[in-house]
């Protein structure tokens, strides 16, 4: 795989679509091969080194300097490799992506692991609404792989979810896991209105009683033990769980005959 860092030469005037801008799919493509592939701009098309000062990095590997929230769609699609941004980023971050490792050392934009399938995505920043959702039109959010935000998520993330896990460091709008299927979504701060509604199946851990829709049920407390085993294999549960020993369980959607979980620690 070919690896390469870009600079921008200028602040960006428009947004960007980095789409296929991945390391797999650079792989076997030369530098000056690199600088001449073209991204939308705008309204227009540009190649990258229109826009950036391109250079090698180590194979597998994009690096992106200088972070800027018109960059769009930054892992789109990524199937294997890394790419580090420091910085902000703009919408989509990781859409779709099956594998490799995304990281952002800012902020991202709404959908930030929007489909995600497999792979980690790493934000040390805030993420807009639809964190871990389904795009526009899809039935399916994140299914796989693993979503962790350092700071709060807007509206309706982990929408749709179906599998993976999403971990929220921050504190999550209203909507959060709406229509989720299956999957794991932790969440440290608060929780807004309306969390759950319309779940399936699938798990939200959280630490703050949500205000949940009228459809989930109170069973009590519970103990923890499957999930304190299932947490000496996934840190994020870890640190999630703590050294709590029990949750108390709220069931729904019920009126829509879900089963999923609310587990309050």
């Amino acid at each position: 795989m070919s690896g390469i860092v870009l600079r921008p030469r200028a602040s960006l005037e428009a947004r960007v679509d980095l789409t296929g801008i991945v390391p797999d799919k650079l792989a076997g493509l030369g530098l000056s091969e690199i600088e001449h592939l073209s991204v939308p701009h705008g309204g227009r098309s540009a190649t990258l080194a229109d826009l950036f000062f391109v250079s090698r990095a180590p194979d597998g590997v994009v690096v992106i300097e200088i972070g800027d929230e018109r960059l769009d769609h930054v892992g789109a699609g990524m199937a294997a490799g890394e790419i580090f941004v420091d910085g902000p980023v703009g919408a989509w971050a990781g859409l779709a992506m099956s594998g490799g490792i995304l990281r952002i050392s800012g902020n991202a934009g709404d959908f930030a692991g929007a489909e995600l399938s497999g792979g980690r995505i790493d934000i040390a920043g805030n993420a807009g609404g639809h964190a871990g959702g389904a795009s526009s039109g899809s039935r399916r959010g994140l299914s796989g792989g693993v979503l962790r935000i350092a700071g709060s998520v807007g509206t309706r993330a982990a929408a749709r979810q179906r599998g993976g896990l999403i971990v929220v460091l921050g504190n999550a709008g209203d909507g959060l896991a709406t229509d989720m299927i299956a999957g794991t979504t932790c969440v440290h701060g608060t929780l807004g209105a309306l969390t759950g509604r319309g779940m399936k199946r699938g798990t939200v851990l959280c630490r703050n009683a949500p205000e949940l829709p009228a459809g989930f049920v109170d069973t009590g407390t519970h103990d923890l033990i499957a999930l304190r085993l299932l947490s000496r294999r996934v840190a994020e549960l870890g640190e999630m769980i703590g050294a709590a020993t029990s949750a108390r369980r709220l069931v729904g959607d019920t009126l829509l005959g879900g089963q999923g979980e609310v587990l309050v620690v």
